[in-house]
């Protein structure tokens, strides 16, 4: 307790000191104003990748361990807080990808202040999110896919959800989930809200020693607004990490990849209600009610950056690649999972 009232969160934190820190923040005895109020205060800054990693490796002390993931396997997530509402492109391009015979272990959360989180919409689409560790495994070798349903492995983060809730501001545990999944998978696309984020959070995914190679991006919508994504609207800054390094940003530019810009909005729902009905838009295909276009094309795109970590190709392979599997989603695609017994 001493450390909260000594040391000020918004100057720098040493390694020691941040791990010390989420030490107490996770603690059921620390005052939640004091928690709220801290949390407040590290949002005013961009954290650095030491810090970043300290908090992690804290969480990770304390976390439920998921078994070795196969080779090869990949997690996308968010950081989520670009304010955008955008469809759940990352959960759906976890969805696809382990149609196409890459192993995905996607760790998410239920929104803490977006509209619908990757747990939400798991949960819409009749996805279990209770299921026992050895049926995970089982899916994992039988479908591909894995979902790993962030308070199942840090359970000592529960209480800190109704206090992210009442700020209602992006907080540092919005950066950290990216960095959490249980299953070190050693693969991982990782989009973030704010372009000042991609070197701190490539440096953090440099320190972990199981992951092989990564993309971490920002994309600018059509008025040049930060998302969390790679975008179809405007340019997205790609930062490489691999072998422990982090590389020089590349610039993709949605035009030059093929890509037509959208109508405005496309991309955008309003409520879970809209999120279930983009996604069963986009299982079903081009032929589908719900089929949007723009989504389609948001998806392959991170797809696209999927098959190229999990080939282990470079961004000068991006284009083929998306038109690729932009073609495959005009077919639609069945979810790598049973609902109540029936192959979905």
């Amino acid at each position: 307790m001493t450390l909260l009232t000594t040391h000020n969160p918004i100057l720098p934190l040493p390694e020691a000191t941040a791990s010390e820190l989420m030490h107490i923040f996770i603690d059921q005895d620390t005052d939640a104003l004091l928690v709220g109020a801290c949390l407040a205060l590290l949002a005013q800054r961009v954290p650095e990748a030491h810090e970043l990693a300290a908090f992690a490796d804290s969480l990770f002390e304390v976390a439920v361990p998921f078994p070795q993931v196969p080779e090869g396997a990949i997690d996308l997530v968010g950081t989520g807080g670009d304010g955008a509402s955008t469809a759940n492109l990352s959960t759906l391009t976890a969805l696809f990808l382990s149609t196409l015979g890459v192993p995905v272990v996607k760790h998410g959360n239920r929104a803490a202040t977006g509209v619908c989180g990757s747990a939400d919409l798991m949960e819409a689409l009749g996805y279990d999110l209770s299921r026992a560790v050895s049926d995970l495994e089982a899916d994992l070798r039988e479908r591909r896919f894995a979902y790993l349903f962030a308070p199942a492995y840090h359970p000592l983060m529960g209480r800190l959800r109704e206090i992210r809730r009442r700020l209602g501001i992006p907080t540092i545990f919005n950066l950290l989930g990216p960095l959490l999944n249980p299953g070190h998978p050693p693969l991982q696309v990782l989009g973030v809200a704010r372009e000042e984020l991609l070197a701190p959070m490539a440096g953090a995914l440099a320190k972990r020693p199981s992951l092989r190679r990564a993309f971490v991006i920002h994309g600018k919508d059509a008025e040049g607004k930060g998302l969390d994504e790679a975008s179809v609207e405007g340019p997205t800054k790609v930062v490489a990490v691999a072998g422990g390094r982090v590389q020089a940003a590349q610039v993709l530019v949605p035009r030059e990849l093929g890509l037509v810009h959208p109508e405005r909005n496309a991309l955008r729902i309003a409520d879970r209600a809209e999120a279930l009905a983009v996604a069963r838009g986009l299982l079903g295909g081009s032929r589908h009610a719900d089929f949007r276009p723009a989504v389609a094309d948001a998806v392959a795109l991170q797809a696209a950056l999927g098959l190229t970590l999990h080939r282990d190709g470079t961004l000068e392979d991006l284009g083929p690649l998306l038109r690729e599997v932009r073609v495959t989603l005009d077919r639609g695609f069945a979810l790598p999972f049973s609902v109540a017994g029936v192959n979905a």
